[in-house]
C-alpha cells in the first residue's frame, strides 16, 4: 500500500529488482530504501527514498552476546522538514511502532530462531532490540 501511494505522489514506489539475491552493497536499492552503509554480520543502514516530509533512516545492528545469543537492534530515525514533517512523524508513530515491532519478530521467525528476550516496547525514537540464539 505504501509503495503504491508513493508512486502516485511521484516517488520511487516499491522496487522489486535487486542486484544480487543475497548480498547488499552501498548504493543498492532495496524496495524503497537505498543502502547507505553495510558491514556484513554487523550493521546495515538504509535511507528511505519514498516521498516523506523529511529524511528517514533505518539501521540494523547485530552484536554477539557471548552467551550463545545475538542482539539484533533496529533504530529508526526521522529528520522532519518543517511542520508537515513533525505532523507526519507523530501521526504515523503508532503505525510505525506496530510495523517495526513486528519486523523484529518477523526477522527472528524468518531465520527460525526463538526470541530469548525483547523486542522491548519502543521509545519515541522507535528503537527496538531483541536477543536471538547464535548459530
Amino acid at each position: 500500500m505504501r509503495g503504491l501511494l508513493d508512486r502516485l505522489f511521484g516517488g520511487v514506489g516499491l522496487r522489486r529488482g535487486r542486484r544480487h539475491a543475497t548480498e547488499l552493497g552501498v548504493g543498492d536499492a532495496l524496495d524503497f530504501w537505498r543502502v547507505l552503509d553495510v558491514v556484513p554480520k554487523e550493521r546495515l543502514v538504509l535511507l528511505a527514498e519514498m516521498k516523506v516530509p523529511g529524511e528517514a533512516l533505518l539501521e540494523f545492528k547485530i552484536d554477539s552476546m557471548g552467551d550463545h545469543s545475538t542482539d539484533l537492534q533496529m533504530l529508526s530515525r526521522f529528520l522532519p522538514k518543517g511542520l508537515w514533517g513533525i505532523l507526519y512523524w507523530y501521526t504515523l508513530y503508532p503505525f510505525h511502532e506496530k510495523i517495526f515491532f513486528g519486523m523484529l519478530k518477523g526477522i527472528a521467525g524468518a531465520i527460525e530462531k526463538p526470541i530469548v528476550s525483547g523486542p522491548e516496547r519502543f521509545t519515541p525514537r522507535l528503537h527496538g532490540s531483541c536477543a536471538l540464539p547464535s548459530g
